[in-house]
């Protein structure tokens, strides 16, 4: 009898190990207040007057559910929703859309399952922002830094930040010290309506990153992309985008104390135009007869083009409570077509700040942002639509603030 009750109780057991799930309910809201201006713009009546606001940096809503399936495999689902705390609407301090707080699950969506070797995803999923210690200062620490506005700021040259359809294998902790790499594709199929176009869209993105840390003081990674867009019959109304990309970077950190890193991300960006002619653009240091637009006159970064720059970054832990935050990040002038530059296309920017931990989930920070821009240049702090305006080319953009984060 004994022993039937053993193996009764085993067998609940096991049945009850295979069904082990859970749910978490998690993420922030990070609110500052904050001064913007942007001002020097080459087109007058362009300035930007700073202004004082209260805005949201980057708050979010997390829910996440996973099953252990048993002999180490696992299903889940992640879903993180960004949302503006400062408007309580999809729209921020410019009163235009932001894209990750507009829908649910608007940051990331993902189907996931795999075991401790790797994991299959679907859905739409970070790529460039998965940077870990690299740059764990902008909305995690400091409401917003120039690393990501830099970075994703050249319009038309970047892949994807933040890719929809798409399939990714991640790599998990089996693999050592290359635990977080990734390869990935999708599809560039979201708003390409059949009625709207003479021909099926055909345009794909892929990527892979190279993940290394193997617990001592180096860590390093690689970023790769690439885009094919096929130029379809609707191009000369201008709402296709007709380009090949690809996007490389390089990181290298170097953890000198705990919660201490210095670290270099080096960029570069291309893209190729695919459309037939339909206008001739004359911009600034170059002449390219290939665009996406028929709207002839405008003077923008049209045709093919190529770009990159790096950013320096420093966490430097104050015993364990504070911490020091500086980066330096400096875009490199646009090259256009014919490897013709484009003069004063560049900028250089900085973020200064600093935290004071409350608690373990609250702290408060302080920081100032500039980003000068060339007179054919308009980066901005677009990153979580952190601006209260969109800057013209030749702008320097200041933005000073103190903030209050708590994560849960």
């Amino acid at each position: 009898m004994m022993k039937k009750t053993l193996v009764a109780m085993a067998a609940v057991a096991a049945v009850g190990a295979y069904a082990q799930s859970s749910v978490s309910l998690s993420g922030r809201l990070s609110m500052d207040v904050s001064t913007w201006g942007a001002t020097g713009s080459v087109t007058a009546g362009n300035d930007f007057t700073p202004r004082t606001r209260v805005a949201d940096t980057s708050s979010r809503i997390t829910f996440a559910a996973r099953e252990d399936m048993g002999a180490g495999s696992f299903a889940g689902v992640y879903c993180e929703t960004g949302f503006s705390a400062d408007t309580a609407t999809a729209n921020g301090q410019a009163n235009t859309a932001n894209t990750s707080s507009s829908e649910w699950c608007s940051r990331e969506a993902r189907l996931f399952v795999g075991n401790d070797v790797a994991e299959i995803r679907l859905g739409r999923q970070n790529v460039w922002w998965t940077q870990g210690a690299f740059n764990d200062s902008g909305s995690n620490k400091i409401g917003t830094d120039i690393a990501s506005n830099l970075f994703n700021g050249a319009g038309g040259l970047m892949v994807t930040s933040r890719g929809a359809n798409m399939i990714m294998i991640q790599g998990n902790k089996a693999l050592g010290s290359f635990a977080g790499s990734q390869i990935y594709m999708g599809y560039d199929t979201k708003g390409h309506e059949a009625a709207a176009k003479a021909a099926a869209p055909t345009g794909t993105y892929s990527g892979l990153k190279i993940n290394w840390d193997n617990g001592g003081n180096l860590i390093a990674m690689v970023d790769y992309q690439s885009s094919t867009s096929a130029a379809d019959a609707n191009t000369s109304t201008g709402t296709a985008n007709a380009f090949d990309r690809t996007a490389t970077r390089y990181s290298v950190g170097y953890k000198y104390a705990p919660e201490s890193i210095v670290s270099l991300q080096y960029w570069n960006k291309s893209r190729t135009d695919k459309d037939a002619p339909t206008t001739t653009f004359t911009i600034p240091g170059f002449t390219t007869s290939n665009s996406d637009s028929a709207s002839s006159g405008t003077t923008r970064n049209a045709g093919s083009a190529t770009d990159s720059g790096y950013i320096i970054n420093l966490n430097h832990a104050v015993g364990s409570n504070m911490m020091a935050i500086a980066q330096y990040g400096r875009a490199n002038n646009v090259f256009g077509a014919n490897n013709a530059e484009l003069a004063d296309s560049g900028a250089t920017a900085y973020s200064l700040g600093g935290i004071y931990r409350l608690s373990k989930r609250t702290h408060v920070y302080g920081a100032i942002h500039q980003i000068q821009n060339g007179v054919n240049a308009a980066y901005g702090m677009s990153g979580g639509n952190y601006q209260s305006g969109t800057n013209s080319l030749g702008s320097t953009v200041n933005m000073t603030a103190l903030g209050l984060q708590h994560n849960f």
